[in-house]
């Protein structure tokens, strides 16, 4: 684990769009389906779709859009609204992490060093000590089976 804080904002537009939702596009965008979505995310595949299903209906336009035909009988893919609304979302997150820079250098100043022994709750250190997050189990399990 690093020395340094690593600033995390969570970015939330009214209750429509936050960090999870943009992860399971994010993942869609990458992988073609929900539910290879779902299964990299650690999720459950009807989860999946009603985070897709609340995202489609609360745009003017769809995000996620059903992709006919292939091996496998299809998938699912961004539209440029989608894509649209990831790049924003992104945008926003990376201009308040320059706007907060200096905040967060002086509030790493003022921290106690940290001990590698202690796992720091919110890490995924922390999941022998039970503290563990939905996000660490996946990425435990995405480790454990070799995918990044």
């Amino acid at each position: 684990m690093a020395d340094t804080p690593d600033l995390r904002i969570q970015v939330r537009i009214l209750p429509l769009i936050g960090p999870g939702k943009i992860q399971i596009l994010e993942a869609i965008d990458r992988h073609g389906s929900i539910s290879a979505a779902a299964r990299v995310l650690g999720i459950a595949y009807p989860n999946a779709w009603k985070l897709v299903d609340s995202l489609n209906h609360h745009f003017r336009e769809p995000l996620v859009t059903r992709v006919m035909g292939g091996r496998r009988g299809g998938g699912a893919a961004l539209t440029e609204t989608g894509r649209a609304v990831l790049e924003i979302f992104r945008s926003v997150e990376i201009r308040a992490r320059l706007l907060f820079a200096s905040d967060v250098d002086a509030l790493s100043h003022l921290l106690a060093p940290i001990s590698a022994s202690v796992p720091v709750e919110g890490t995924c250190e922390a999941i022998e000590a039970g503290m563990a997050s939905p996000d660490c189990r996946a990425k435990k399990r995405r480790a454990a089976a070799g995918t990044p």
